[in-house]
């Protein structure tokens, strides 16, 4: 048996959850597929998979062995890299998981950047808000907000967000714009269900911290669709700042109470620590830090 291949279709077949996906991925049939898993299995004297008609998950054995495989053959992938690299053009694959909003609003534009300086390397992105495991599920990269929790994890700091309350001129002009914290309790306010504590608003300026109850009628798991509900009068948003840069520029939305802002969030690239030598994802790295940066998502109203 060649065991690079088997571990490389066990890891596909798992990634795509299913024998048929990790077939057409690979260009393999789906028996050869099959008997590689079953010979594999075979080998081992220990099942990997258990497989039904509809799913298929892995054994306590098969999730060990496939996050050990997947170690290998990343670390593969990098020796082999590492001795392409002198002189040559850098190329590979990079997987990188990115929050939905910002991916739009920001990283996609800039990922693309770094494909065109880059043509060798192939990115493969995943835009979304689930919390990825990065070893289990194969991922380079993902770009996260807050602290590591998680020693076999590496994170290097990208940029700074602030956020703040944001609402339409319209509104305003009906309901009256609060001048301290204390006042939107009496504003309709749009709930970001993601949030700890979705229902608090807590805000800082300078040495002083407020934390205000706020009820409101629309409620969304998505900062993009507040912004938006916000834009068409709806009601005030508490949002990053950086989601609101271009509606504020055009007059579609005002800041306020522009002296207070919620705590600054910091974006991280977290990566697999067996990754940290991979020459392809500390170009990446440092193209974000040098493209994100200067950026802080600090608006005024």
């Amino acid at each position: 048996m060649d065991r690079y291949v088997a571990l490389s279709v066990f890891r596909r077949v798992i990634e795509c959850d299913g024998f048929s996906a990790a077939a057409r991925d690979l260009g393999y049939s789906n028996a050869a597929v099959s008997k590689i898993i079953k010979d594999l299995e075979a080998d081992l004297g220990a099942p990997l998979i258990v497989r039904t008609t509809r799913s298929l998950s892995l054994t306590d054995i098969g999730q060990a062995y496939f996050d050990r495989a997947c170690r290998l053959l990343d670390d593969w992938a990098d020796m082999d890299e590492a001795a392409r690299a002198s002189g040559n053009e850098p190329r590979g694959l990079l997987r990188v998981s990115l929050p939905m909003s910002l991916g739009v609003i920001q990283l996609s534009a800039v990922i693309a950047d770094f494909s065109a300086r880059y043509p060798q390397i192939r990115i493969d992105l995943e835009l979304g808000d689930r919390y990825v495991d990065l070893v289990g599920e194969g991922f380079d990269l993902a770009i996260r907000g807050g602290g590591l929790q998680d020693s076999s994890l590496r994170a290097r700091k990208l940029m700074a967000i602030e956020r703040g309350v944001c609402a339409a001129p319209a509104y305003l002009e009906a309901r009256g714009r609060p001048e301290t914290p204390a006042e939107l309790t009496q504003h309709e306010a749009l709930i970001f269900t993601l949030a700890a504590q979705p229902h608090a608003w807590t805000l800082e300026s300078g040495g002083a911290r407020e934390s205000v109850s706020v009820k409101g009628r629309f409620r969304a798991n998505n900062s993009l669709a507040l912004r938006d509900a916000a834009i068409a009068g709806s009601g005030l948003a508490f949002i990053p700042l950086i989601y609101a840069r271009e509606a504020m520029a055009a007059g579609h939305l005002v800041r306020v109470l522009p002296d207070w802002s919620g705590e600054t969030q910091h974006l991280y690239g977290v990566y697999p620590a067996h990754r940290e030598t991979s020459r392809k994802l500390r170009l990446f790295l440092d193209f974000l830090v040098d493209s994100l940066g200067g950026l802080t998502g600090r608006e005024r109203a």
